[in-house]
């Protein structure tokens, strides 16, 4: 099974009444009929539930949860830390440096002014482009 439980899917199924016509259904191919109310159900509730990076900027790499009784200060905290994504110019240099440099760990200088020159590239062709 490959396809992915969206959202509609999940509600398609926890929706079902077992009596009407499947042609339409959008949870067609994952659903066994009367069995997977509850499963679905229970993957919706945890899907609204607020997750750490909720509201976070976009930019930001590190979250730090409290836990508190109301009436201290902090009881209890933990600090999450996440990737962030590459952007295509940095993927392309990365593979520009390695490529020249034959070496899984290059220089993030090189990388770094790689990724500049293609980024003032992609400047210069969107402005050739509005013009």
């Amino acid at each position: 099974m490959n396809e992915e439980l969206t959202r509609e899917v999940l509600e398609a199924v926890v929706n079902c009444d077992d009596r009407e016509e499947c042609i339409d259904c959008p949870a067609q191919s994952v659903c066994a009929v009367g069995r997977n109310h509850a499963l679905a159900a229970a993957l919706l509730a945890e899907m609204d539930k607020p997750k750490v990076w909720d509201g976070a900027p976009e930019w930001a790499t590190n979250g730090r949860v409290y836990w508190t009784n109301g009436f201290d200060k902090e009881m209890c905290s933990k600090l999450y830390t996440r990737e962030l994504p590459k952007t295509r110019a940095r993927i392309i240099a990365e593979e520009i440096v390695r490529g020249i440099n034959d070496e899984i760990y290059s220089d993030t200088k090189d990388i770094e002014y790689v990724e500049g020159v293609l980024k003032r590239y992609a400047e210069e062709l969107t402005k050739k482009e509005t013009n």
